[in-house]
């Protein structure tokens, strides 16, 4: 599992690359309801993603790999992930969770009309904290859709070679 996951070199099938695909998923749906449990906890293990991502990285390469191409392509995956998770973020902002911004801003400008830093930082804080618990079902349920949908799909489009290539002998 450990060289599936955070070693880039070598080639992996159709289906490896999914095995660690549903890990990855898994894994990030868990650390994105993290919120509901324990903000201070969620803060912290919210650096796992950085982990998460070179996992991601290391699985597209392989995927590649096995096509013969260059691990480089894994960009295209990644850059599309990127855009699809800001689009589904901003359609669940419109849809549900304009209201977090005006409350948020009512907060902060009471606690600017009492003067008080500390009063500003600690409503900063508290809203920080309720937005990332209305927020972290929504977030989880689409990060995970997304990835599926890319995986899925991306991976179905690169087609392994059967034999031995520069990366390697097939898998």
């Amino acid at each position: 599992m450990m060289n599936l996951l955070f070693s880039p070199n070598g080639r992996i099938n159709s289906a490896e690359f999914m095995k660690g695909a549903y890990i990855l998923i898994a894994a990030a749906f868990v650390i994105a309801l993290m919120p509901l449990i324990s903000f201070s906890l969620a803060m912290p293990l919210s650096i796992l993603s950085l982990v998460m991502l070179w996992c991601w990285i290391v699985l597209w390469i392989k995927r590649y790999h096995d096509a013969g191409k260059s691990g480089w392509m894994c960009l295209i995956p990644i850059v599309v992930f990127i855009i699809l998770a800001v689009i589904a973020d901003a359609v669940m902002t419109m849809m549900g969770l304009s209201g977090v911004d005006a409350e948020m801003q009512a907060q902060m400008n009471e606690a600017a009309e009492g003067g008080d830093f500390a009063s500003m930082m600690s409503t900063i804080m508290g809203a920080s904290a309720d937005i990332a618990k209305k927020t972290a079902i929504p977030s989880a349920v689409s990060g995970a859709i997304v990835s599926l949908i890319i995986a899925f799909v991306f991976n179905a489009m690169i087609k392994g070679e059967p034999n031995e290539n520069r990366f390697g002998p097939a898998t």
